[in-house]
């Protein structure tokens, strides 16, 4: 009995005991999970062109405008490919199909017969099958709109003392709101100096601007106006005015926008005016106008840019008044710019005693994001 048990402990277990080879075993066990989920798990995906030639080219489309179809590859990065070259194509994710009936059809490209390509929305039934050279553009989706900040402050100023005692102040700054199809703009500026101790001039600017834009080019604007000038003897112009616009360009290159439509104008006066019916203010409709412009130049080494807008009495025409603000702005390091400005503003019929226009050159440093 005593050697029977000891045969049992050294006896070899059989080659089937898990206990005997676990590491074997189980290593084993892991490759043969491994391989099923390689099977069972979704493979890398790409985009693929089949092209006219025969060629397969697999990678990413990022875009295709004016006949040409922008194509990254990881072996070659971003290329460039005539259209008119592609038989067909598949994507795996949702595109921006425009086609030259001006329809846009959203979703992933299945690649069909010869020349053909089919629309597969998220939500619904695949389009007919549209010919390749129906496709005047795609894109990939744009991401959902976020509102953008852009603030810009500039700063002049001159002091002077011993035989010469002036002291001169220029500030202006602009905040600009936008999330398509929205853009909100607030504009300010105060310019004031003073010679020994007499105040010469002292006077301030402010707008604000709505606009809604109602397609690429045309917007609906709404604007407030506020302006005072001591030195005019103008205590307080406000003014509204809205109505339609168009942009004629809007990049960060370069923009260009016009507006106009009527508007309402309330002046008031620190006296009495003979010129205004011995009144010490004035209200009338009037037509109004305005003009943005800026545009970079040499590589963004130097950009221009100009603004004006205008008021008409709608009943007297011999009053009107414009406002100019026109300079260029050449930019530093961490964005600050240094920027020289001209400035302009015309009223036809002014206060008693007063002349129709004030105007300034103004160096200036600024800063905006």
């Amino acid at each position: 009995m005593r050697e029977s048990n000891i045969q049992s402990i050294h006896e070899k277990p059989s080659r089937g005991s898990c206990g005997v080879y676990p590491f074997k075993f189980c290593t084993k066990l892991l490759c043969l999970v491994a391989v099923l989920l390689a099977f069972t798990v979704n493979p890398a995906t790409a985009d693929e062109l089949f092209m006219k030639n025969g060629d397969l080219l697999q990678g990413k489309v990022i875009s295709m405008s004016f006949g040409k179809l922008i194509f990254e590859t990881s072996y070659a990065g971003k290329i460039t490919i005539d259209w008119d070259q592609v038989d067909r194509l598949t994507t795996e994710a949702p595109v921006e199909v425009y086609l030259r009936d001006k329809k846009t059809i959203k979703g992933r490209a299945v690649a069909t017969k010869e020349g053909q390509l089919v629309v597969q929305p998220e939500d619904g039934a695949p389009t007919e099958p549209i010919a390749m050279a129906q496709v005047k553009s795609l894109d990939l989706p744009k991401p959902p709109e976020k509102w953008e900040y852009h603030v810009q402050v500039a700063a002049g100023m001159n002091k002077r003392t011993g035989n010469t005692n002036k002291y001169t102040l220029n500030l202006d700054g602009t905040v600009t709101v936008h999330k398509y199809p929205h853009d909100i703009i607030l504009y300010g500026e105060y310019n004031e100096e003073t010679k020994k101790t007499e105040r010469t001039e002292d006077n301030a600017l402010g707008r604000l601007t709505y606009k809604r834009f109602i397609s690429k080019k045309w917007y609906l604007f709404g604007q407030g106006l506020a302006q005072m000038d001591k030195f005019a003897d103008l205590k307080l112009l406000a003014g509204a005015a809205a109505g339609p616009g168009y942009q004629v360009w809007n990049s960060r290159e370069k923009n260009l926008s016009f507006s106009v439509g009527p508007g309402y104008v309330t002046e008031g006066y620190t006296k009495p005016m003979v010129n205004f019916d011995n009144k010490s203010y004035r209200n009338y409709f009037a037509g109004f106008g305005a003009m943005d412009f800026d545009m970079w130049f040499l590589k963004r080494f130097l950009q221009v840019f100009h603004h004006n807008d205008g008021l008409v009495d709608t009943q007297d025409t011999n009053n009107w008044r414009i406002i100019t603000r026109t300079g260029v702005r050449i930019p530093l390091v961490l964005s600050f710019f240094t920027s020289l400005q001209f400035n302009y503003n015309w009223t036809n019929s002014p206060a008693d005693g007063k002349e129709e226009f004030d105007q300034g050159i103004i160096f200036k440093l600024g800063w905006g994001q």
